[in-house]
């Protein structure tokens, strides 16, 4: 299914952290709510984007989305997105995937959320691919305390 993940400023961004923009299950989300914040991983570059997994933990709740920010001017394209968690050791926290279209300016998909066991690890990961290239990954892992 194809998807545009909108464009959204760092300004508009946060004015809306904490709320969902509806429309599917990996519909854009703001990053984190008032009571969270995000542990991001490294970005990495795939042609004119760069690219971070970020998890948001909220006691045992975590919810894991990917951030994709065109480095220079230029038109969108679509890609091949994948989100994904694991808590270490344990279950999949399930991979959230397809394609969308990146406009310019920064881009939120989302991930898998659920509740873990505290005192776990999340291992989270975000890429995105383009015509069948190896992807470059951000992946990070988050310790869940509650």
């Amino acid at each position: 299914m194809n998807r545009t993940i909108p464009a959204l400023s760092t300004v508009a961004a946060l004015a809306v952290l904490g709320l969902t923009v509806a429309a599917a299950p990996t519909a854009a989300a703001a990053p984190a709510t008032a009571a969270s914040v995000p542990t991001c991983g490294p970005s990495v570059r795939m042609i004119n984007r760069l690219n971070t997994v970020c998890v948001t933990v909220d006691g045992p709740s975590v919810r894991v989305y990917g951030v994709s920010t065109q480095l220079a001017p230029g038109s969108g394209r679509s890609f091949i997105y994948k989100v994904s968690a694991t808590v270490v050791g344990g279950e999949s926290l399930g991979t959230e995937s397809g394609s969308a279209y990146f406009g310019s300016g920064t881009a939120y998909v989302g991930g898998p959320s659920g509740v873990v066991p505290c005192g776990s690890t999340v291992r989270a990961s975000f890429s995105l691919t383009d015509f069948g290239t190896p992807p470059p990954t951000s992946v990070v892992d988050v310790a869940v305390t509650c």
